[in-house]
């Protein structure tokens, strides 16, 4: 195979992931597929048999690469024959989480490409989509520490219920960390949790940790410690992800930090953070070292000499990390919202891709 002809397959790839013109997504692609592969891919949807015969290839040798891009997270098994995964949020999550091909891919240069794309190409249909959707795509739940006691938490917004009705719970390595290898959080890299079939697709290929619910819960407050917030799908159901986030290497959260809009497409949870007493409230500043979103200040309140922590509601995201960070208890989680904040259908994380297909 010519290096021309491998051009183009790369190029007519990065068509069906959405982005037919883009400079950096055929260089991604090229990391993950060898030119014999891609060739392989622009086949799908098919069986070994059907990609063996069209390209006169062995079918040893088929079996043996279209198991090697489904651990890689790039081609699905159904019923008609292996499918081609086409959503720019998969392709980056699944190829990210299976630590076993980094090197492969080229490790840090991997994760440089993604950045390029992301920054010049996929942050700016980011906003178009949200923008026309008007619903955000992911919800912020609260830290249950900080929520435990209250009457008004719904099985939704309760991490602890989440987990328990989760079929399968396996801990993942977060693609966003894996990215950013230089992250400032200095996070570790397994922060977030499939769930379900989610959760056993991943197991299937190689990836993740299976989980009990105590161990779970464990890990959740492993991430709290590090001022992670915990987000999933913005609906009733929470059957497929949980992730814990961060501001400096979170695609979403870098994505709205670069394009301003965070307020659209990261629903807050119920409840919003308080300052119930500022006498309590020592101005150690913890409240303001923890939040993500820049939500906490210092302020200089009336008949008090020295400047304490105040809370801007409209940056809050709700999230309960400055509620447990605060020692003196001075800072608590409130609930404002009704449980109609919460939608009732189950939101696709990946569905703008289709969207952003169309405009092509």
């Amino acid at each position: 195979m010519n290096s021309q002809n491998a051009t183009d397959s790369y190029q007519e790839l990065a068509g069906k992931f959405g982005y037919p013109q883009s400079k950096y997504l055929p260089m991604i692609l090229k990391k993950v597929a060898s030119p014999e592969q891609a060739k392989m891919m622009l086949q799908l949807t098919a069986t070994n048999e059907q990609i063996a015969e069209s390209l006169h290839m062995d079918k040893q040798k088929v079996e043996d690469a279209m198991q090697e891009l489904f651990q890689k997270g790039v081609a699905f098994p159904t019923s008609k024959g292996w499918r081609l995964g086409r959503m720019i949020d998969a392709l980056h999550d699944m190829t990210l989480t299976n630590t076993k091909y980094w090197d492969s891919y080229g490790g840090n240069e991997y994760g440089d490409l993604w950045r390029k794309f992301e920054e010049e190409e996929w942050f700016p249909s980011l906003l178009q989509y949200v923008s026309m959707r008007g619903i955000p795509v992911t919800r912020t739940v609260p830290a249950w520490h900080a929520v435990a006691d209250n009457p008004g938490l719904m099985p939704e917004e309760d991490i602890r219920a989440i987990f328990k009705s989760a079929t399968t719970i396996v801990s993942v390595p977060c693609p966003c960390r894996r990215e950013i290898y230089d992250r400032q959080c200095g996070s570790p890299d397994e922060m977030c949790f499939s769930l379900g079939r989610s959760a056993e697709y991943n197991l299937k290929r190689g990836v993740g940790r299976k989980l009990t619910y105590d161990e779970a819960i464990k890990m959740i407050g492993e991430c709290q410690k590090h001022n992670a917030v915990t987000q999933v799908p913005n609906s009733r159901v929470t059957n497929q992800i949980v992730c814990n986030c961060h501001s400096c290497c979170c695609v979403g959260f870098r994505s709205a930090r670069q394009l301003g809009f965070s307020q659209t497409a990261f629903a807050a949870s119920r409840y919003v953070a308080k300052v119930v007493d500022t006498v309590k409230c020592s101005a150690c500043q913890k409240c303001v070292e923890t939040c993500q979103f820049e939500a906490v200040e210092m302020k200089k309140y009336p008949d008090i000499v020295k400047w304490k922590a105040y809370i801007n509601t409209d940056k809050c995201l709700g999230c309960g990390n400055c509620v447990i960070k605060c020692n003196k208890k001075a800072v608590v989680l409130e609930l404002v919202r009704p449980p109609e904040h919460i939608p009732q259908e189950l939101t696709d994380m990946y569905a703008y891709d289709d969207a952003n297909k169309k405009k092509q």
